[in-house]
């Protein structure tokens, strides 16, 4: 066993830690995905819908596997220590054409106050272990 097994390496800035969450975010959602192509195979193929329609599919489809894992408690394909309980939030709309200048402002500006929340909790969390971090 080399001596860099026991080495834990954290995040050194706010950017470092959004990133990792948001790669570790983007495994579990791929994976997420994954149950869902093979459970709705209309996820598989272009389906000749509308946009507006096709943008309701995967909110459908995700109520629709919730309530097989909900009155199916023998349905293999589940994620594992997952809740059955959900809050739905709304997530704007689909927008039509390029994105513009001050929607893309706006949107790092959003990250930017995510990551900065995501730093301090994460300083606190440090603190409240014992394990000094400089900020």
């Amino acid at each position: 066993m080399s001596s860099y097994s026991n080495i834990i390496t954290r995040p050194k800035s706010k950017e470092e830690l959004f990133n990792l969450r948001h790669a570790q975010a983007h495994c579990c959602i791929e994976q997420i995905f994954g149950v869902f192509k093979r459970r709705f195979q209309i996820l598989v193929c272009p389906p000749e819908f509308d946009m507006d329609i096709q943008a309701r599919v995967p909110s459908a489809l995700c109520m629709v596997h919730n309530y097989i894992r909900t009155h199916d408690p023998e349905d293999i394909d589940t994620f594992p220590e997952a809740s059955t309980t959900s809050t739905l939030e709304s997530t704007g709309s689909l927008t039509e054409g390029p994105t513009t200048e001050p929607d893309r402002l706006g949107v790092n500006s959003r990250r930017d106050q995510i990551a900065e929340r995501m730093w301090a909790s994460y300083c606190r969390e440090l603190r409240t272990r014992g394990q000094l971090f400089t900020e």
